[in-house]
């Protein structure tokens, strides 16, 4: 039975690499994705302030979140704050929720949708 472990172990090992290029590539698309977020966000940011016309609408959002861990919930409190326009300001005590200062909150189940299937959702498909 030497063989079929050796064939076993190559399997193995091949579904590893693989595993790990799909993360890569997941990884990279998040990238792409993010920095598009950002640039949008950037654009958005520097228009109103460069317009003499008040074009934000400011409010704090409860957003419930899907992270599983304290480093998803960590990585998306870090991502949200670094996009330009939103702030996170605090996580609930289980973890499930954040809340979100935005500058540009015309609906609060509209950003919260912004959140959960945007940043949230393709953070989590890099940590699955």
């Amino acid at each position: 039975m030497p063989c079929l472990e050796r064939r076993t172990s190559f399997i193995n090992k091949s579904y590893n690499a693989m595993k790990y290029i799909r993360k890569a590539w997941l990884f990279f698309v998040f990238l792409l994705f993010y920095l598009k977020e950002m640039v949008k966000a950037n654009v958005q940011l520097t228009r109103d302030i460069l317009s003499p016309k008040m074009r934000i609408h400011p409010g704090i959002v409860k957003v419930h979140i899907n992270a599983k861990n304290g480093r998803q919930t960590l990585a998306l409190f870090n991502l949200v704050t670094m996009t330009p326009g939103s702030l996170c300001l605090d996580v609930s005590d289980d973890h499930s929720y954040l809340y979100i200062h935005g500058l540009y909150v015309k609906s609060h189940d509209e950003f919260e949708k912004e959140i959960i299937d945007g940043i949230e959702k393709k953070m989590l498909e890099v940590f699955e």
